[in-house]
């Protein structure tokens, strides 16, 4: 039994999913004129709260947006 072993075609997908969020998160940006908080892109993408903070955080390392903070609100805008 090959417990553990993950299938590449299995890997794959899941590499195209989070590419195609990043795609998504960054299109909204684009056509939006405030910056957008976690809790906008998580309603209008009906994703998780965590998976769009994450996937956010991801795109700021990557140097595609800003992130930036209000009070407890994550407010994140294109560079």
């Amino acid at each position: 039994m090959n417990r553990g072993i993950i299938n590449s075609t299995d890997n794959s997908t899941v590499v195209r999913k989070k590419e195609k969020l990043k795609e998504d998160i960054v299109k909204l940006m684009r056509y939006s004129i405030n910056p957008l908080s976690t809790s906008d892109l998580s309603a209008k993408l009906e994703k998780a709260w965590h998976t769009i903070d994450r996937t956010c955080l991801m795109l700021q390392i990557d140097g595609k947006i800003d992130g930036f903070k209000v009070g407890k609100m994550n407010l994140w805008r294109l560079k």
